[in-house]
């Protein structure tokens, strides 16, 4: 509350007489402001209450005298808002203001209180109380028919004034007594003069000067103005103000008190002023017989107070602007604005800083008249070399920048810029400079502890309303993606709050169960359960509720046909940061045809199978000696011995690689003991040279030492010799691969006890223990390192395991730690001693075609048809190369081809489709037509003969079935 004055107050009865005018006076022109904004901007303090106490509206200028919040007030009775002071006894501020409000109520007259001692509650502090005077006055609203609708309750704040003036009293009484003991002696001199408040004695109507003391000086300039006027005195506009007061009380007799008013005081002779907020009391000095002789003026300093009351002002407005405020910029500009206002800085603003580059952006910031605006970036190293205290989160404070060492340098550019005193407030988070708050005057300027603590809250919470902004807006975001994403899901999405019950469902559930939207919200959920499957539903869900585990249940739940079909319904608990549920979220997936066949697993089998497929890392292995092979080729003084060896080595090779491929496939049957093998008597040591073939190119390509021992003796096992070559190929590809470059392995082959063991030994990286009983697992590895990126995925040493199980032995691993090598152990049984051995022998390349034909070949990979185009063309074929379906179309002379080789993955069109095209032509239609492509399941063969394909041949081509096929339509 706050206290009224005789001007108001006059017109409140002013506003009760208009209010008498006839009923028929015409409505408020148009373009009239807005009365409510006029009652909440007027600077007196008022409320609106309802004819039983309750507060109906409030103005800011009431809000700010009472450190209240509008929504904490309205709506609510005003004793309860403002109780009386428990603490006080003598209390009866309550009583009083009941009591005129009542006579209001039942006089519809104005009721003008005496001033009221009525403390306040303190914002924040339950049980506190401020004490506070104040002068009420209570002014009846009535509408046409007389009757009361509202009370205007407005009040002044005169607290500063009713202590000032005890103040006064008690010290006028003190100086009056010890004067009239001690008038002759130093000692009333020495108190008047010592007093911390400004005290003069005034005489006469002219107010001539008799006494004052050193405080009063100040206010003078510390001139001698004994026996001079106030007038002579004081010659500013404040001056002839304080004439008039002083004349106001020598003319009435009465004394006045100046609250809070602004003057200029020198506190030493000669030095700068200070603008300072005063409260004075005149008091009339009386003669024996009751006349006004002259006045008692005593001032005392409230700028703290002031000041203080500017700074809680200021925080109550940036709550109030932060409520309306929608973007990160307009909060930071309503704190500038704010801040910039309350502490008369030159600007003020607020941004994000950058590690990285050392920059300050901000879109706005606040400056006072006539200074221009900084917005947009600072390079906060520019201006001095405080910037690696804000990173610490200090606050950095410069009271003159050509003073301060840290910033003396850039001096002349910061008071262009209108900076000669500043704050920096730093903003960190987790440790990390974040944003920073700065504050410039234009004049030098010693920052008091009180102005940095309001910066620092400001700062504070315009952090906190941006962040809470940032929350909101990213919750709102957040709340659409997950909608969108939810609706977007093919599963049926749902959601419950702590206790269960159902609140949310994504469109899936209704456009699959075919209920009304929000029909199933709660538990209604139930009832689209099997009936035999509810009971069971409740009680799992009921264990997860009470538990807090996961729900995890198969029912069978009522499709919109009708149809009761087989759900999977799963949902997981949502907790916060001290564990505590806060929501379940869930899904039902439809399981109805896993429930009833087995196809599901088929298909998760296929799906895996796919996925070892492509794990074939092994594949690489008989594509090194191939390369190497190639190369020989190439070099032109090759014997005819080296080049008839490499030739069969590729061809060997690319045998055993077409057959490796094949069994990837099939990995999972390979893993389960359920692939069929192609049995035969081989000679072990010659397995071992073809892996030792195979993982050659990989050994000398780390530079390892690979030593082979073999014993004189006969070694010949029953087995599949792909398989057993991919076997020790495997474990001498894993030494080498998990052995550092320069590393050392040993192959050694041992007959005994009816058994063959081939020992893998290498010094490499070993295994730990932890790792080694699982070793041979599915993709199980060691922990990758930079000189072992050729590591595979897993899949080298479970084929081995599983290989050599399938040849009746068994595999094996040992290792003394990391770092301290490994040894793979292959042990499989010999062969009865009746076996005849009957190793593979090389494929050959077919010789001359009888007869010739001219071929097409149409090939997008343009290095594999050049060298079957090399190959048909020694053998007597004329053959012509295309490398996509519009370059073979338009090839001339297509009339003539007898014979056309497709790829079926061409660009553009592909095989199937150039085919149709090639049949569909008269020229070509009788032509032979083969696929060559690297798709080889069943399906893709029964694409091919449907597109018109005579024969399907995959990747790599077995050049001898080729050659015969050519050879057989050439004799037809």
């Amino acid at each position: 509350m706050a206290l009224p004055d005789n001007q108001a107050a006059s017109q409140s009865g002013a506003g009760r007489h208009r209010r008498r005018r006839p009923r028929s006076a015409p409505a408020a022109a148009a373009g009239l402001p807005d009365y409510r904004h006029v009652f909440e901007a007027t600077p007196t303090p008022y409320l609106l209450l309802t004819p039983d106490f309750t507060i109906a509206a409030v103005n800011d200028a009431y809000l700010r005298a009472t450190a209240t919040v509008r929504e904490h007030i309205i709506g609510r009775n005003i004793f309860d808002v403002f109780p009386d002071n428990p603490n006080d006894p003598e209390a009866n501020g309550v009583a009083n203001l009941r009591a005129s409000l009542m006579r209001v109520r039942q006089t519809k007259s104005t009721d003008t209180m005496a001033v009221q001692k009525y403390d306040i509650p303190i914002a924040g502090m339950p049980g506190g109380f401020e004490q506070r005077h104040w002068s009420p006055v209570n002014v009846p609203v009535l509408d046409a028919h007389g009757e009361l609708t509202h009370i205007i309750h407005r009040v002044e704040d005169v607290t500063a004034v009713v202590q000032a003036r005890a103040h006064t009293v008690r010290m006028e009484a003190e100086l009056l007594a010890q004067a009239q003991h001690v008038r002759e002696g130093q000692q009333f001199a020495d108190l008047f003069q010592q007093a911390p408040t400004f005290m003069a004695m005034l005489s006469g109507p002219d107010h001539r000067v008799e006494l004052l003391n050193q405080g009063f000086m100040r206010l003078t300039g510390h001139r001698d103005v004994v026996g001079r006027s106030v007038a002579e005195c004081f010659g500013t506009t404040t001056g002839r103000a304080y004439v008039a007061l002083l004349d106001e009380v020598y003319r009435s007799g009465r004394p006045l008190a100046a609250s809070s008013a602004l003057y200029a005081v020198q506190p030493v002779a000669g030095g700068d002023t200070e603008q300072r907020y005063i409260d004075f009391v005149f008091q009339p000095i009386r003669t024996p017989e009751g006349g006004v002789r002259g006045i008692f003026v005593e001032g005392v300093d409230v700028t703290d107070r002031v000041q203080a009351n500017a700074r809680r002002d200021a925080l109550i407005r940036l709550t109030d602007a932060l409520r309306d405020l929608r973007t990160p910029d307009e909060i930071a500009y309503a704190a500038a604005r704010i801040l910039g206002e309350t502490l008369g800085a030159s600007r003020v603003g607020y941004g994000a800083f950058e590690h990285a580059t050392g920059l300050l952006r901000f879109e706005r910031d606040w400056t006072a008249s006539g200074v221009q605006s900084l917005a947009g970036t600072l390079d906060m190293g520019e201006f001095g070399n405080y910037v690696d205290d804000m990173k610490l989160g200090r606050t950095v404070i410069v009271d003159d920048v050509a003073a301060d060492h840290r910033t003396a340098a850039a001096a002349e550019q910061l008071r262009a810029y209108a900076a000669a005193a500043f704050v920096n407030i730093a903003l960190t988070e987790h440790g990390r400079l974040t944003s920073i708050l700065f504050v410039h005057s234009a004049t030098p300027r010693a920052w008091s502890a009180e102005d940095c603590a309001l910066m620092r809250e400001v700062a504070e919470r315009a952090r906190t309303a941006t962040d809470r902004l940032a929350s909101m807006l990213a919750l709102r975001e957040s709340e659409a993606k997950f909608r969108t994403i939810a609706d977007a899901m093919p599963q049926m999405v749902w959601s419950t709050l702590p206790d269960g019950f159902h609140d949310y469902y994504n469109q899936q559930w209704y456009d699959y169960t075919g209920v009304p939207e929000g029909s199933t919200d709660g538990a209604a959920w139930n009832d689209a359960f099997h009936p035999d499957d509810q009971a069971r539903a409740w009680q799992a869900w009921r264990h997860s509720l009470a538990t807090g585990e996961t729900y995890e249940i198969q029912y069978r739940l009522r499709h919109r046909s009708g149809e009761y079909r087989w759900v999977l319904g799963r949902a997981l608990p949502i907790r916060d940061e001290g564990g505590r549920i806060v929501r379940w979220m869930g899904t039902c997936t439809d399981i109805h045809t896993q429930k009833l066949a087995e196809d599901a697993l088929r298909e998760a089998a296929q799906r895996k199978d796919e996925f070892l497929a492509m794990l074939a890392h092994e594949l690489r292995n008989p594509l090194a000696p191939i390369s190497t092979a190639a190369q020989l080729l190439r070099v032109r003084h090759a014997d005819e011995k080296a080049r008839t060896m490499a030739s069969e080595i590729i061809v060997r090779q690319v045998r055993h690689m077409t057959a490796l491929v094949d069994d990837l496939l099939d990995v999972s049957r390979v893993t389960r003991g359920l692939v069929e093998l192609d049995m035969a008597t081989l000679d072990l040591k010659q397995v071992i040279n073809s892996a030792v073939e195979q993982a050659l190119p990989l050994i000398e390509a780390r530079r390892h030492a690979l030593e082979v021992r073999t014993p004189p003796q006969r070694a010949h096992v029953r087995g599949d010799r792909t398989r057993l070559v991919q076997v020790i190929a495997n474990v001498l590809n894993n030494a080498a691969k998990y052995t550092p470059p320069n590393g050392r392995i040993q192959l050694t082959l041992d007959v005994g006890d009816g058994h063959a063991r081939v020992a893998v030994t290498d010094n490499g990286n070993g295994i730990a223990p932890a790792l080694l009983p699982d070793i041979f697992d599915l993709f199980v590895q060691g922990e990758r390192s930079p000189d072992r990126a050729q590591g595979g995925l897993g899949l080298g040493l479970a084929l081995v395991r599983s290989l050599t199980a399938l040849h009746g032995g068994n595999a094996t691993a040992d290792s003394a730690g990391e770092g301290q090598g490994s040894t793979f152990t292959i042990t499989l049984p010999l062969a009865a001693d009746g076996s005849a051995c009957s190793d593979a022998a090389p494929q050959h390349v077919p010789g001359t075609a009888q007869h010739h034909l001219h071929v097409m070949i149409v090939d997008d990979n343009i290095d594999g048809a050049l060298s079957l185009a090399e190959l048909l063309r020694a053998q007597g074929h004329r053959v012509t190369v295309a490398e996509d379906a519009e370059m073979a179309l338009y090839e001339p002379g297509l009339e003539t081809v007898q014979a056309f080789i497709l790829d079926i993955g061409l660009p553009g069109m592909d095989g199937y489709t150039l085919a149709r095209h090639l049949r569909s032509r008269s020229v070509t239609a009788k032509a032979l037509m083969i696929a060559l492509t690297g798709y080889g399941q069943p399906a893709d063969r029964v694409l091919s003969t449907a597109a018109g394909f005579d024969h399907h041949f995959v990747k790599p081509v077995d050049t001898q079935a080729l050659a015969q096929v050519l050879e057989a339509f050439g004799g037809e």
